[in-house]
């Protein structure tokens, strides 16, 4: 017997390796002979990093750079990132330096955000050698197009006078003038490989001031002043990437990437399954187990259950999705799982469900019993 585990984290709680850890430990409980199979895996959000390095192991060397957090009054941080010198490839994740984690509740300040601090992570990656930066884009704390972290590499914006600008959101609506000139020189060799796990466009009710700014902190007039900067720097953008799939990711750092560094976006969790040879570990499995913390209407847009589900009904194999919670209005839209469990008792309140051991415990206990199910 064979079981193939691909979870993702759940966020807040558990991470990818605990919640697999502790899966195989129970079903090794319960059947001691299964061959149970862990494969890493992310799908562009804060943590795609981590999967990375597990599956890529002695290739890739963790190096670390000083850079700013989202908001210019917090304290520098020294971010990691991973290189991988024989390809010339740097791994990051963007919540690594511009994730809304780094930022206290209460201090939220989305007009003011930037992504300056991933745009020196990359600098300092291109400054040791890297020629293909891969860069998670989920978990940020801002919406800003990209403003900060192309000005981190030589990027210049200007208002109306030609007066520079600070590389933040509230300054998108001011942009006249753009000029490229030194970032094109520095990252002339550089090719930009961006992970998502939505794709969502830059503008709209379903883009990246509408649908992420809220979850960001931003207020109703926020939001709108957030998309008049960002439909006024699709303006001085040299091509129109408004519209898509993907362009609103990040705050719309995907959109400024994509028409300023020729970057091309992927499916995060596809990616990483195509790293980690998914295909391959799953041969004669008799059953996969996946989730992430949260199962909801997202789940089918690009997020992690929802790739390994696609890669596993081609070779007709049962998937179990585990999870901390379900959206009481979650609807499958063809996402077939055999089973979608939570993992949390429903009188549990959720300040104790989200503690890490608890989560853990919950996930044991859980596949102890699906295991006694099946007798």
């Amino acid at each position: 017997m064979k079981i193939v585990v691909a979870i993702d984290k759940f966020k807040g709680s558990a991470t990818s390796a605990q919640l697999a850890s502790a899966i195989e430990s129970a079903i090794k409980k319960e059947l001691p002979l299964c061959k149970v199979v862990k494969v890493p895996i992310a799908d562009g959000g804060d943590g795609t990093m981590l999967a990375i390095k597990e599956i890529l192991g002695e290739k890739v060397t963790v190096h670390k750079v000083k850079v700013h957090r989202p908001l210019p009054f917090l304290k520098q941080l020294r971010a990691q990132y991973l290189l991988d010198e024989a390809s010339h490839t740097a791994y990051m994740d963007l919540a690594t330096a511009s994730g809304l984690a780094l930022v206290p509740p209460d201090q939220r300040d989305i007009m003011s955000a930037s992504t300056l601090g991933t745009g020196e992570m990359i600098a300092d990656a291109i400054i040791k050698g890297a020629r293909h930066i891969v860069l998670g884009l989920g978990g940020s704390a801002t919406c800003d197009g990209g403003m900060g972290l192309l000005s981190a590499m030589g990027c210049c914006f200007a208002n109306d006078n030609g007066k520079a600008i600070n590389p933040c959101a509230s300054s998108l609506r001011f942009i006249k003038m753009i000029d490229t000139w030194d970032m094109d020189i520095f990252t002339r060799d550089v090719q930009f490989t961006l992970l998502t796990d939505v794709n969502n466009p830059l503008l709209g009710p379903n883009g990246a001031a509408a649908v992420f700014a809220p979850q960001k902190g931003a207020t109703p007039h926020q939001v709108t002043l957030l998309e008049q900067g960002l439909r006024n720097f699709s303006l001085h953008m040299p091509t129109d990437v408004t519209q898509k799939p993907g362009a609103g990711a990040a705050g719309g750092v995907a959109a400024g990437m994509m028409a300023f560094l020729n970057a091309t976006v992927e499916p995060g969790i596809d990616w990483i399954l195509n790293m980690a040879h998914f295909e391959r570990a799953i041969a004669n499995a008799l059953l996969i187990i996946t989730g992430e913390g949260r199962i909801d209407n997202q789940t089918s847009r690009g997020k992690a259950p929802a790739g390994v589900l696609r890669a596993a009904t081609l070779y007709n194999i049962p998937v179990i999705a585990l999870c901390g919670s379900i959206d009481p209005q979650f609807k499958p839209k063809g996402l077939r799982f055999s089973q979608v469990i939570c993992v949390t008792p429903p009188d549990m309140p959720l300040e104790k469900a989200m503690d890490t051991r608890t989560t853990l415990a919950n996930v044991r206990r859980t596949i102890r019993n699906l295991i006694a199910s099946w007798e």
